[in-house]
């Protein structure tokens, strides 16, 4: 090695080392403020903590990032090598997107969700903590003095609230009662050493959240009447640092509406094929003929898992994952409200078995039975399960490579759910959802996730009101109301998640169609693309198949259209 090459060698190590010693140190502190994110990575020296909330705790966490940017200034990215200067890019793009949502976004539309502890006692009893009791009992006990902080901090700020967020948060504190009052027979509880003690902390934990949902009916749901958009500029901020789509708000619009108006074309000719019409509610009803029974709802979800699972082994279209497991379960019922079918829970990094939860919403009528028809079912497995979110954590949480915290707190909905939407799209096309009703399922699905992208916008940048985004939903898709509404209120709170799924999907044929990965090996082109992790889309797709395949797909799903 020439003295120039050992000097490039020794001050690439350098930089890698003072990287890694900074991401470690950061993240230690970070988590303080984000305690469910720890244990979600796996880190479960938080998992005795509530998440905090207060303006001297949120100035703090300005002051941290603006620490770790300053901070980051001091390496040069280029002396990383490939991978170090992803996590680079993600652990900067979150920190500028953190503190310009801290600053310029949550003070002007607070949102009581957040503030709620539901989540943070229900991830204990999912996730193998190890001294599970004392983690339960501490954030028990400290659920009384954070939900009156909570009030301390709502109560001048409840006009500023948005009046679904408001009516949204009391529906899950509600729900939320029911759950806590459950720990008792628990079964991580069966052989507690301290039922004294947990009986007190239970008890004031119950008590204190029942009071918290009738303050947010009584107290803060009539003055309500803050905006739900987080602006342009925040969008925008999210569309670079988190997506990393360098693309104007515009041209993603025009995409959203070009991916509407060729799908309603073809989602038309389905429905002709299927019933003779282009009646869509007519097509539905011949699909939703065909659904299990109450009793049998989570068998044929776990008999259809496994086919998707065995399918994907026998064709060889992506590599499996060493261990894993999924477990059907009945979703929680404080969950309900925000699932009305079926979602996902992907397993900790760290966890052994690599469990992950699917959970299924038990239908309350017949009306709802009939939407798990048994065709939707099993789109529904390749979209959350084989091939798609199980499958794409976990690959995630067994790469070394992919599961650094950088990008494990900082995935994309472009990546995740643009590859569940193009699981669906594959296994159709392999031939497991080969019923005739396939096809309708996939377009009308896709003409949600293309609507999806212009609302997404409209809401958070262009003034729509999530009444007329609501009627948007059911007037394309044919939604009940409370359906489109709900829907849309997620939007509301994720803004730019709504718009991964369609985009994402389009990446992805893009590249496949760019690289011919039907010629040379779906498998070797899917693992490619799942090596970097659940990532955005656009480094994901530099890593592995370089810089300009990754300029050619955004200058075809992007690029302004000739009049």
């Amino acid at each position: 090695m020439s003295e120039i090459e050992n000097r490039a060698s020794t001050g690439a190590a350098a930089a890698s080392g003072a990287f890694d010693d900074l991401v470690r140190t950061y993240y230690r502190a970070w988590f303080r403020y984000h305690p469910e994110a720890a244990v979600d990575t796996g880190d479960y020296g938080y998992a005795h903590l509530l998440t905090p909330f207060t303006e001297e705790e949120m100035g703090a966490l300005v002051c941290l990032n603006d620490e770790l940017l300053v901070s980051l200034d001091e390496i040069d990215p280029e002396a990383l090598d490939p991978d170090r200067r992803i996590d680079y890019a993600l652990v900067r793009g979150a920190a500028a997107i953190e503190n310009q949502r801290l600053l310029d976004v949550d003070p002007r539309r607070p949102d009581p969700m957040r503030l709620l502890p539901v989540d943070a006692i229900y991830q204990l009893t999912i996730r193998p903590v190890p001294d599970f009791e004392a983690a339960l009992f501490a954030r028990l006990e400290g659920i009384p003095g954070h939900l009156q902080a909570a009030r301390d901090f709502l109560i001048p700020r409840a006009a500023d609230v948005p009046s679904p967020w408001a009516a949204s948060a009391a529906i899950a504190a509600r729900e939320g009662i029911g759950f806590l009052r459950g720990l008792s027979t628990h079964s991580k509880l069966a052989a507690s050493s301290d039922r004294q003690r947990f009986a007190a902390a239970h008890a004031g934990a119950c008590q204190a959240l029942e009071a918290f949902a009738g303050f947010l009916e009584h107290e803060i749901q009539p003055l309500a009447q803050g905006s739900i958009a987080c602006g342009g500029p925040h969008f925008e901020q999210l569309l670079r640092n988190r997506h990393f789509l360098d693309v104007d708000i515009d041209r993603l619009y025009e995409f959203g509406s070009r991916l509407v108006a060729a799908t309603r074309v073809e989602l038309r000719a389905a429905c002709e094929a299927l019933v003779g019409s282009d009646d869509m509610a007519k097509a539905l009803a011949v699909v939703r003929r065909e659904h299990p029974t109450r009793a049998a709802l989570l068998d044929v979800y776990r008999d259809s898992m496994r086919s998707a699972k065995e399918f994907l082994r026998t064709h060889n279209l992506v590599s499996l994952p060493a261990v894993d497991e999924l477990e059907v379960i009945e979703t929680p019922a404080f969950l309900r409200h925000q699932i009305p079918f079926a979602a996902y829970c992907d397993p900790a990094p760290n966890d052994p078995t690599q469990r992950g939860y699917y959970y299924v919403t038990p239908p309350t009528d017949d009306a709802e039975l009939a939407e798990h028809d048994l065709v939707g079912i099993l789109h529904t497995c390749a979209h959350e399960a084989w091939p798609g979110h199980h499958l794409h954590f976990v690959s995630t949480n067994l790469n070394p490579v992919a599961r650094t915290l950088p990008r494990l707190l900082n995935s994309s909905s472009a990546s995740y759910e643009g590859w569940a939407l193009y699981s669906e799209q594959l296994m159709h096309e392999q031939g497991f959802l080969d019923r005739p009703e396939s096809r309708f399922i996939l377009l009308r699905d896709r003409l949600w996730r293309g609507l999806r992208v212009m609302i997404d916008i409209d809401l958070h940048t262009r003034g729509l009101s999530l009444e007329d985004a609501a009627e948007r939903l059911a007037n394309h898709l044919g939604f009940p109301r409370s359906q489109a509404l709900a829907d849309v209120t997620w939007y509301s709170r994720a803004p730019t998640t709504p718009l991964g799924y369609a985009t994402g999907w389009a990446a992805i044929n893009a590249l496949r169609n760019r690289v011919g990965a039907a010629s040379t090996g779906l498998k070797i082109f899917h693992d490619r693309l799942l090596a970097a992790g659940a990532i955005a889309l656009p480094l994901a797709i530099a890593r592995g198949f370089g810089e300009e395949a990754w300029a050619a797909v955004c200058g075809e799903l992007f690029a302004p259209v000739a009049a």
